[in-house]
């Protein structure tokens, strides 16, 4: 769902990257409070699998020519609480954004906004809301679900909304808005069966890691727990993200591609001269564009083969973790937590 320029003018791409920026800013002064040196380590490993797992394109049950990736915001809110996911999620969207030319440089605002807080604020407290005492696993499991479900749908409507305020919209803002909400159902459904399965495992081996009440039983040490994330996190982005479904994800389906449509005109029209030189100069300085190596002729695409397909999964995971530390423990430092809970 990461969105690209082009669906943005240069007012809505300004205004949100500042309120993304502000909202950001605050956020990160909650998070001080809660910061413990576990949760530290905990937050670029989670961030990192979150990286490697938004790789791996699935194609979406009855929606021929189209493919979902999960978002991973829920599972974090849940795992760490609401301010340090967004935190994790941010930085997990700024990586894409600057090394890999994954969603667009003046769309960061609008895809830290639609990715990071909104599911995970949203999600995080229907989950709390449906999983209230007493403790039920099918309680749990059902607003993981909804959560999930309710979460992306919301990220989801705010994209036709952000677009039709841009002035690019070709078509009526409710069938954008239509195809969007339909379109990401599915992702949001694919998105809480993997939530469920990881906490399901979370539950069998360390369930006290989970901010909020999971019960089960220690298993493994937490140091055991956490190197099995990060066992997690090579497979998928050295292996399973070989095997990424190629079409376009639901947004690209809904508004720019349908190999399942040969005749499917793009619905947006952006005739900025500004914004393709954004395009341009995002793509020139990009480490990886497309998680790939990028191609000496700048009018051909970047070249892709499975072992940088593998090496980017490894390397941005990587990154991840190290900036989503760094950025803990700098709000650590400058604020030394005193509350452990949420």
């Amino acid at each position: 769902m990461h969105m690209a320029n082009e669906l943005l003018s240069l007012p809505v791409a300004g205004g949100t990257l500042a309120i993304a920026g502000g909202v950001l800013g605050l956020i990160c002064r909650k998070a001080k409070q809660v910061i413990t040196s576990e949760k530290l380590a905990l937050m670029g490993i989670l961030g990192a699998f979150v990286f490697a797992a938004q790789m791996v394109n699935f194609r979406l049950p009855a929606m021929p020519g189209t493919s979902g990736h999960m978002v991973g915001a829920v599972l974090l809110a849940i795992i760490l609480g609401p301010h340090a996911a967004a935190i994790v999620m941010s930085s997990v969207i700024i990586v894409q954004c600057l090394i890999f030319q994954d969603g667009g440089l003046l769309a960061l605002g609008c895809n830290i906004i639609n990715m990071a807080f909104v599911p995970t604020y949203a999600g995080y407290y229907l989950y709390k809301i449906v999983t209230a005492k007493p403790f039920s696993n099918f309680r749990t499991y059902i607003g993981v679900m909804l959560a999930c479900l309710i979460g992306i749908e919301i990220g989801a409507v705010l994209v036709p909304v952000q677009a039709a305020l841009s002035g690019v919209l070709m078509v009526p803002f409710s069938t954008f808005l239509i195809t969007m909400i339909g379109v990401h159902f599915l992702v949001g459904t694919v998105e809480g069966i993997v939530t469920v399965t990881v906490l399901v495992y979370i539950q069998q081996v360390r369930p006290d890691i989970v901010a909020g009440n999971l019960q089960g039983k220690v298993r493994l040490s937490r140091r055991t727990a956490l190197a099995t994330f990060v066992v997690f996190t090579l497979i998928i982005g050295a292996g399973l993200s070989l095997l990424a479904s190629g079409m376009p994800d639901g947004l690209e389906w809904s508004y720019a591609e349908r190999p399942d449509q040969p005749n499917f005109e793009p619905i947006i029209s952006n005739s900025d001269s500004r914004i393709a030189a954004v395009d341009k100069l995002q793509s020139k300085y990009s480490l990886m564009p497309d998680y790939s190596i990028r191609n000496n002729d700048e009018d051909e695409k970047h070249q892709a083969s499975a072992g940088w397909t593998s090496f980017a999964g490894v390397f941005g995971s990587i990154t991840t973790m190290a900036i989503i530390w760094m950025t803990a423990w700098i709000l650590r430092r400058n604020n030394p937590p005193t509350v452990t809970a949420q």
